[in-house]
């Protein structure tokens, strides 16, 4: 047989640049890349930056760089299918022309480009407000059709609304309903009867436009909602509203909503049974907000939310049925083997599931990757992982772009991908079917564990930035999913397969009852071990942009590296490491500059005022709260804000005075921050809320100081705070808002700021009293507007003693107070003084750069605000 010759080195050269695409070269980053897969992370790449630009050039920067560096790949290190390189191609003098560059990057920008216009022209537009028919404080009777209904816990429902109409006013000249303009987002707290998909109905809500607080390094909840094309949203709790419904409910929903009934009717009470209603049909309404705080902190939420992992329990369903055919008829798998018959059994199971779950968007993404790598499976296709991820995410993002700022699909895909990267560890872990029946157990577990970890491992940045906390409870999942997936599923599916016929329905109780049992136990037991102090979750410093890029580019490099050790280079561990720590340096640089920044929180109807000093001092005065127990703005806007690229570490926490929208907000930064002291006028609060305070301050051990007038505090550096009110006559006062706490910022005699809490009119003129011998006692370039802006703390005299610069104050947004008043308005604009308000510009910053330089003014909404231009 004639046989070529072997090619020599220049061929080989030759061979090399036909059989891989130059525009796409092989790079040990990641395994082997398909050109389309390429250009997809592009798109993606350009999607994300449109709403976080800087971030998402520069990830799309390193790409083309690590692409563009494959080029210059060091000796020795082989592609899979290619003659080794000849040493000399890649030496100084043999590096690829310019227009070779050109060719490899010019692809993937082009894509980005695209990704970056996609989302332009997708994003949905809000419509315009010149609906006078709509009154936040009066209901507006509307005519809508039910599209979409999502049950939370706490007895929770979110109703969405589309086609809506607005009918008009009796006073109004219209006669006809008018276009609301997108969907409505109904929220109706424990209502007598839900709706269904598809019907018609009308209703009288108090109807208002979405937007949420804007605070540093956090998302805002407008962005969130506009991009499913919700711009407005209504709230009603219990049987206050009277809704009527046309038409009949879809037969689909109507026998879901039987099935639930006898899934609640055949097991006993309790969060057990809330639990299985929830990983059966994705309705969490039963479940209690104490219990998800549980299951978050022990490691477990992902349990919770209808998923990947819970196809995966019904494909391991599909799996073992394929495992008992081969049992009964071994010769089957001659035709069709295990895998491929697993699969095959699946698709009624994941479809029927899908039902189940009301097909909700996390289940249908999840459902489209179980299909994708199934039909590569089918298909004979070796890299079923990656590639059944990258053709999911395609069909996904092509179906709904705007997906890929979903939290859920970005989780997913990211804990795929690392396993994808690491899967030498997983197929290790898996392994363990092939052991003896008395080794199976713990290295099941430990296969369990060792995915969570590496999964864990990829989510970690996002986890930290978007939850602000780190559980260190993932030895959990090992016993928890097991239990899951062995017994409450199987036991759970099959219990509600019974259900389906009058034959098989007696034997359903017992199976539910036993499965809900199971849950209640499990649950039982995360509250013995929190009991006893071992369900801690520790706050995270929520990383900055440059450290989450620099985080992933280290694993891929460890992934390279176990893969190949030869391959791992150390430009790109070095410039990883760097990105992880710049951030930081930066920081601990900035904390010894000579400035001070004030920034009034927006906390919606309430005041937080954060303090930030040279040496990196910072002072919380007060911290916001709600008159409910619903929602913990401590934890939800506080938290994540003060820990934005810093360690949850304050030196002081001061309260203003004892009113919920002051304090509230305290109770999660003094139980999870390091706070050295806490500061007050010495009146707190009572009851529950005092209890609670004052048991969180012994436990931290966090000592007490009271401040009273006269007091000048030593902040350090130059900085104190002066306090001018109140004496311990006023303490005693029938309104707690006369004993604020008023204090001034003051840096080398420099009056910066005047923080005078929520005192009124009688406090303010005892205040103007006491000082009319020294005019410039109150004198600030800031003032903090009293009392949210409240007609009973206006007061021009106390302005003309202040002479600000600029004044702020902290509302909510449409608040029922009207807040802040229209008199105070045309007072500071008479003066010349600007005015910001947190409900229309966010979180205000007011940053002094030196003892003697302006204040610079920034906003979140508004940017830069120039002061010599808003005083003329």
């Amino acid at each position: 047989m004639h046989r070529d010759p072997p090619p020599s080195r220049d061929k080989t050269e030759a061979n090399v640049s036909e059989i891989t695409p130059p525009e796409f070269p092989a790079h040990p980053l990641w395994p082997g890349l398909l050109p389309w897969q390429h250009l997809l992370c592009a798109w993606i790449l350009g999607m994300l930056a449109w709403e976080w630009p800087v971030p998402g050039t520069t990830a799309l920067l390193l790409y083309l760089t690590a692409l563009l560096c494959s080029w210059s790949r060091p000796p020795g290190t082989t592609r899979p299918h290619l003659p080794p390189p000849d040493p000399s191609a890649f030496s100084p003098g043999r590096q690829p022309p310019w227009w070779k560059n050109i060719r490899t990057a010019a692809p993937p920008l082009l894509a980005f480009a695209l990704g970056v216009a996609t989302v332009h022209l997708l994003h949905p537009v809000p419509p315009p407000a010149d609906l006078p028919e709509i009154n936040h404080r009066k209901p507006t009777t509307i005519t809508a059709h039910v599209d979409e209904v999502r049950p939370r816990p706490g007895d929770h429902f979110q109703i969405i609304l589309r086609d809506v109409r607005i009918h008009p006013t009796e006073n109004s000249s219209e006669t006809t309903p008018r276009a609301l303009g997108g969907k409505l987002l109904w929220n109706w707290q424990s209502p007598p009867d839900v709706p269904s998909p598809g019907r018609e109905v009308r209703v009288a809500l108090r109807i208002r436009p979405i937007q949420g607080m804007a605070n540093p390094g956090m998302n805002r909840s407008e962005d969130y909602w506009a991009r499913q094309g919700i711009f407005h949203r209504a709230y009603s709790r219990e049987a206050n509203t009277a809704p009527v419904y046309s038409g009949a409910a879809g037969p689909a929903w109507e026998y879901r909503r039987q099935l639930r009934e006898k899934l609640i009717s055949s097991t006993p009470a309790g969060q057990g049974q809330a639990m299985l209603l929830a990983l059966l049909m994705g309705d969490r309404s039963l479940l209690a907000p104490e219990t998800m705080d549980l299951v978050q902190r022990a490691s477990l939420a992902h349990s919770l939310a209808l998923s990947g992992m819970h196809l995966g329990f019904v494909v391991g369903l599909g799996w073992l049925g394929a495992t008992v055919l081969g049992w009964v008829r071994p010769q089957i798998y001659l035709r069709l083997p295990r895998p491929k018959l697993a699969v095959l059994l699946s698709v009624p199971l994941v479809l029927g599931y899908l039902w189940l779950g009301q097909a909700v968007p996390s289940l249908l993404r999840a459902a489209l990757m179980f299909g994708s790598w199934g039909l590569l499976l089918l298909l004979n296709r070796q890299r079923v992982l990656l590639d059944g991820l990258f053709l999911a995410l395609l069909i996904i993002l092509a179906l709904s772009p705007l997906a890929v700022f979903d939290l859920r699909l970005q989780l997913s895909a990211l804990a795929v991908a690392g396993l994808a990267l690491v899967w030498p560890l997983g197929r290790e872990a898996l392994r363990f079917t092939q052991r003896p029946w008395w080794q199976k157990p713990l290295a099941a577990g430990l296969g369990i564990l060792a995915v969570s970890t590496v999964a864990t491992l990829a989510l970690l940045p996002l986890q930290a930035w978007y939850f602000g906390r780190i559980s260190p409870h993932l030895y959990l999942n090992m016993l928890w999913l097991p239990l899951l997936g062995l017994a409450v599923f199987p036991l759970g599916l099959t219990g509600l397969l019974a259900l389906l016929t009058p034959w098989t329905a007696p034997m359903a109780p017992p199976l539910l009852s036993l499965a809900g049992g199971i849950l209640e136990t499990m649950v039982g037991g995360l509250a013995a071990l929190d009991q006893a102090g071992w369900l801690k979750a520790s706050i995270a410093l929520r990383p900055l942009w440059p450290q989450i890029l620099g985080y992933w580019m280290l694993l891929l490099a460890v992934a390279a590296w176990w893969r190949s050790p030869q391959s791992l280079r150390p430009a790109t561990v070095f410039l990883a490491v760097a990105l992880l720590v710049l951030p930081g340096l930066t920081t601990i640089l900035s904390n010894q500059r000579s400035q001070i920044t004030l920034r009034l929180l927006d906390v919606s109807q309430g005041q937080a005022v954060l303090l930030e000093l040279p040496g990196g001092s910072r002072w919380l005065v007060d911290g916001g709260g709600f008159w409910s127990w619903d929602y913990d703005l401590g934890r939800n806007i506080i938290t994540p804000t003060l820990t934005h690229g810093r360690p949850p570490r304050l030196t002081g926490i001061a309260l203003s005075h004892a009113h919920f929208d002051h304090y509230r907000g305290l109770f999660y930064p003094l139980d999870h921050f390091r706070v050295r002291k806490f500061a007050s006028q010495g009146r707190g609060p009572e009851g529950r809320d005092g209890s609670i305070l004052h048991e969180t301050l012994n436990r931290r051990a966090i000592p007490e100081t009271v401040w009273s007038k006269g007091d000048v505090i030593d902040l350090g550096k130059g900085v104190v705070l002066e306090v001018l009110h109140p004496d311990t006559d006023w303490l005693t006062a029938d309104n707690q808002n006369d004993a604020s706490l008023v204090l001034r910022l003051v840096w080398h005699d420099r009056p910066l700021a005047l923080l005078p809490g929520d005192i009124e009119q009688p406090s303010i003129a005892a205040l103007l009293q006491s000082l009319t011998d020294a005019p410039d006692a109150l004198r600030a370039e800031a003032l903090i507007i009293p009392h949210h802006g409240s007609r009973t703390s206006h007061s021009p005299q106390l302005y003309a003693q202040i002479r600000p610069d600029i004044a702020v104050v902290s509302t909510g947004f449409l608040n029922r107070f009207n807040h802040p008043h229209p008199e105070i308005n045309q007072t500071l604009k008479d003066m010349s003084v600007p005015l910001l308000n947190t409900a229309k510009h966010g979180a205000v910053t007011i940053r002094w750069t030196g003892p003697n330089a302006p204040p610079r003014v920034t906003s979140e909404r508004g940017g830069r605000i120039n002061l010599g231009k808003e005083k003329k």
